[in-house]
């Protein structure tokens, strides 16, 4: 069973409040390709078996069963499983969302868990897989079958996999080692994974603590602790390993690369980039294409 880029299709459609299949036993692998168009929509990837992926912003994170990958309603991105993989895909309107976790006693915690890209694997999820599976369970039978009753029955197992997503994140602090260094392994792991997807968009810090729900010295201690250097050097640091390699690989005016990556200011750029590399970008680039070519690799044959 192929189901190619089943979202996509079901996109064009007149979008509905909920949307969930389950995927199994394919004879090739599976694959959805999100793009939010119009009222846009939350995703939930649950994978029982096999090996599963998501491509976002040209970045692939590969991933185990059992897991659970939690898309918000801001991302698109392209999810794809192996073949032969089972588990679940619910897709929910973010107008849906917002009422459901609304009225619950937990609505802040809900709201900060499932405004961010969440991606829990084996190790993770075992104390609450299950759950999850039934409530996903229940909401296909829902939309394929609907009876008296149906809008407050997916919203309540909307809910319950919302609430299992929060406690999920939570977990696994029951170790020494986690009880004396806190969630911080967790949150610089979100952290490194947010900065993926935002790093051209020139968040500030302030912004990247916002949206993981912590202030921005907690983010800031936990980095230093965890990768030793500070939130800001960790996104300078992504920044510049970009930059290069776009100055090597593309034959782009210098100018160009520099507003692909978010400098409105070219010269800002300039300053950026000799700050960290003691040299402007175009020097940089003849130094490495130099290097390249005594070391007889084609420039031609790059990707």
């Amino acid at each position: 069973m192929q189901l190619g880029s089943g979202l996509e299709t079901f996109a064009e459609k007149p979008v509905a409040a909920l949307h969930a299949e389950r995927f199994s036993a394919g004879l090739a692998p599976a694959d959805w390709i999100i793009r939010q168009r119009g009222p846009r929509r939350a995703h939930l990837l649950v994978t029982e078996t096999r090996r599963g992926s998501v491509a976002l912003r040209g970045t692939r994170i590969e991933f185990e069963a059992p897991a659970l990958l939690w898309l918000p309603a801001d991302l698109e991105g392209d999810l794809q499983v192996e073949a032969g993989a089972q588990g679940y895909l619910v897709a929910v309107s973010e107008d849906f969302l917002t009422r459901t976790v609304a009225g619950s006693a937990e609505a802040l915690h809900l709201r900060r868990t499932i405004d961010r890209l969440v991606l829990l694997r084996a190790g993770q999820v075992e104390a609450t897989f299950g759950a999850v599976v039934h409530c996903c369970d229940t909401l296909v039978c829902e939309v394929h079958s609907p009876g008296r009753g149906t809008t407050t029955m997916m919203s309540s197992h909307v809910l319950l996999l919302c609430l299992h997503l929060w406690r999920s994140v939570l977990s696994g602090q029951s170790s020494d080692d986690a009880a004396e260094r806190g969630d911080g392994p967790r949150l610089v792991g979100n952290f490194l994974q947010m900065v993926e997807l935002h790093y051209r968009d020139g968040w500030p810090v302030a912004r990247y603590a916002t949206a993981l729900g912590v202030t921005d010295d907690k983010l800031h201690a936990h980095c230093k602790r965890e990768k030793g250097f500070s939130p800001r050097a960790v996104v300078h640091a992504r920044l510049i390993q970009e930059a290069c390699t776009r100055l090597q690989q593309l034959d782009l005016p210098v100018e160009q690369i520099g507003y692909g990556l978010g400098f409105r200011d070219p010269g800002y750029f300039n300053r950026f980039f000799r700050k960290h590399r003691g040299v402007s970008p175009g020097a940089w680039r003849r130094r490495a294409r130099l290097e390249q070519m005594r070391h007889g690799a084609s420039y031609a044959a790059w990707p």
